[in-house]
């Protein structure tokens, strides 16, 4: 009876072998793979693949630079008014109350104000509220690519300073020595140059320029009516009759002749 039991066991372990290998085969035959194949892909190492960079803070880097345009501001104003001196000190008082300056200015009505750029337009809304007659032009002009090419050129003479400085250590001569000091002191001053350009460009960004014209307000003169006092009144009056009976007498004796008609030829 044990060798019965076992040998059922072992048909029934041999079955199930041959059906999984004839399963195999058959996955291997319909994907026209052999099942030396299907083994040697199972078994080779699977390629290497590079992990993507990760990004910095959450933000993708990225070589595009954000580029604010830099603008310069040149307006002119026309208003005028009654008393020009008293509105010339209430123009500058208003461009120092929106941190500005004036820089010229004369009792003719004539002003030149600096305004932040910022500022600029509630500043010319206030002026005007408070204006006559007033008139505004606006000019623009756009200096970003000036801008950016000066920063460029001073990072270059500032990289070539730092070049020349290395060379100079290691000059061995005296003749060396000058030649490099002689173009170290050309880079620094095209350095100096380049920094003086770039700090005037940012304030004439950070100001704009006004210029203000005051004129005398024109007014017609009206005549007022002649009143006599108390004691002028019957002389008034007396004049008055007078001029009248004057005209009545020219009016008696003088009319005007009549146009003698003209005989029509035929």
């Amino acid at each position: 009876m044990k060798f019965s039991y076992l040998g059922i066991f072992l048909i029934l372990l041999s079955l199930i072998f041959c059906s999984s290998a004839q399963q195999s085969v058959e996955d291997s035959s319909r994907l026209g793979e052999s099942p030396y194949d299907v083994q040697a892909k199972q078994s080779s190492p699977k390629p290497y693949m590079p992990a993507s960079p990760p990004a910095v803070g959450g933000v993708e880097i990225t070589n595009e630079r954000q580029i604010k345009r830099m603008m310069v501001y040149n307006v002119t104003v026309n208003l005028q008014s009654k008393n020009i001196e008293p509105k010339v000190t209430e123009i500058i008082q208003l461009a120092e109350s929106f941190g500005g300056y004036s820089l010229q200015y004369s009792s003719n009505g004539t002003l030149q104000l600096k305004v932040p750029a910022e500022k600029l337009k509630p500043f010319l809304l206030n002026l005007k509220k408070n204006s006559e007659n007033y008139t505004e032009e606006v000019s623009a002009k756009d200096v970003t690519e000036e801008y950016l090419d000066t920063e460029i050129r001073l990072d270059n003479a500032s990289k070539m300073r730092i070049r020349l400085l290395e060379i100079l250590k290691t000059a061995k001569t005296v003749e060396e020595t000058l030649k490099v000091e002689s173009e170290l002191n050309k880079v620094s001053e095209n350095i100096e140059r380049l920094e003086g350009r770039i700090k005037y460009l940012s304030s004439v960004v950070a100001f704009s320029s006004i210029t203000v014209y005051v004129r005398k307000k024109w007014e017609p003169n009206i005549q007022k009516e002649y009143q006599p006092g108390p004691l002028g009144i019957p002389f008034y009056y007396g004049y008055l009759g007078l001029v009248k009976l004057k005209n009545g007498i020219v009016w008696l004796f003088v009319q005007e002749i009549p146009n003698k008609p003209k005989e029509e030829s035929y």
